[in-house]
């Protein structure tokens, strides 16, 4: 039995303009995202985690040491919670090169018994910035300063790294760049992460478990993708660009596509998708959109769609404005959530515990990492 403290122990209370943001957690994720629209509260709360809030009041423990504590007056300082924080704008020293940029934190890490030299080694080589060292940071591109500011925050040995929209100014081809060496940050280094996000892609890649906060309060909890399936959260995950987010291995290289196994029990469990740029065996995360996907009773044949899959029903429900039906892919694919009209349910018979292929085109698979 494991009688540890949870990593997160939170109850807070905060008063904004428009409405007070509450937000009771308690848990252990490796990865905790949040998501919300603009104005939901998202940001003040890892403000609040960071210290960096004046009015707010509740309770704030890490793994057991109270950060926060109102009735008892404990308010631990932001230097001393030990927290490597990015914020949207990176707040990086323009004028400065990279070195001295990642070295802002240095005077922390020893004071905390680190080896500032191991750290730095490590850093440098997870995130590739050996050949930016010596340049300006007011030179680099945006992408390379995403990179300088996560770097500088993991640079000061922190025990919570905290994450604000940290792809959102980014193009589509910087966001995939990124993307991978976030997950790179995640497995490399032993400390928890709170990303903010608004795009339930980018928690449902990164994230164990997310937190849905919708004006001030907590909607929904748990993993990302039975919270952003779920009636209520849905419509808000949609409009922020929810998509199926599931992983496999590169198995071949067809020229312009790739074959991608997407099982771990069966090798055969395969799809096609679009050229990875990843050697055979790699592990990449792919994504395919919830309106993409057709189901049918029958193995299909005679179409221009590569992908079918055979499946079984696991729920049918009402998402608020559609008709969504979750499907497991049999022999240990993936879970996906399918649009469905009331139309086609009906016509179909579609009920839990149906068999059923689900089909799409090789086009419709977005490789993110």
């Amino acid at each position: 039995m494991n009688n540890s403290p949870p990593v997160f122990d939170i109850d807070l209370r905060i008063p904004l303009q428009e409405f007070e943001l509450e937000l009771q957690y308690s848990g252990s994720p490796k990865s905790l995202g949040v998501f919300g629209v603009s104005g939901s509260g998202k940001t003040t709360f890892l403000e609040c985690l960071a210290g960096l809030r004046k009015f707010y009041s509740g309770r704030i423990a890490f793994e057991g040491e109270p950060w926060l504590e109102s009735t008892k007056e404990i308010r631990v300082r932001p230097m001393y919670r030990n927290i490597g924080y990015v914020p949207q704008d990176y707040l990086l020293f323009p004028k400065s090169d990279v070195r001295s940029n990642l070295e802002a934190g240095k005077k922390r890490l020893l004071e905390n018994g680190l080896n500032f030299g191991e750290v730095f080694e490590n850093v440098t080589n997870t995130l590739e910035l050996g050949a930016l060292l010596d340049r300006k940071v007011e030179l680099l591109s945006g992408g390379e300063r995403q990179r300088v500011a996560l770097g500088r925050a993991l640079c000061s040995g922190p025990r919570l790294l905290l994450l604000d929209e940290p792809l959102a100014s980014l193009d589509a081809k910087l966001r995939r760049r990124i993307l991978s060496y976030l997950l790179k940050v995640r497995d490399a280094f032993r400390m928890p992460m709170v990303v903010v996000s608004h795009s339930p892609l980018e928690l449902q890649t990164l994230c164990d478990e997310v937190l849905v906060v919708s004006e001030g309060k907590l909607i929904a909890q748990g993993p990302p993708n039975e919270v952003f399936a779920a009636g209520g959260v849905f419509e808000l995950a949609k409009e922020g660009g929810f998509e199926n987010v599931f992983t496999g291995k590169v198995r071949e290289h067809l020229g312009r596509t790739d074959i991608v196994c997407i099982s771990d029990q069966n090798e055969s469990v395969c799809i096609r998708v679009p050229a990875t740029g990843s050697e055979i065996g790699r592990k990449v995360i792919c994504s395919i959109a919830s309106d993409d996907p057709i189901l049918s009773l029958q193995e299909p044949t005679g179409l221009s769609a590569r992908n079918y899959l055979r499946g079984n029903v696991d729920s049918i429900f009402d998402s608020g404005s559609r008709i969504l039906s979750r499907v497991s892919v049999l022999e240990g694919g993936p879970e996906m959530i399918v649009e469905l009209t009331q139309d086609a349910v009906a016509d179909l018979n579609l009920a839990v515990g149906s068999d059923v292929y689900v089909i799409f085109k090789t086009n419709s698979v977005r490789v993110l990492v």
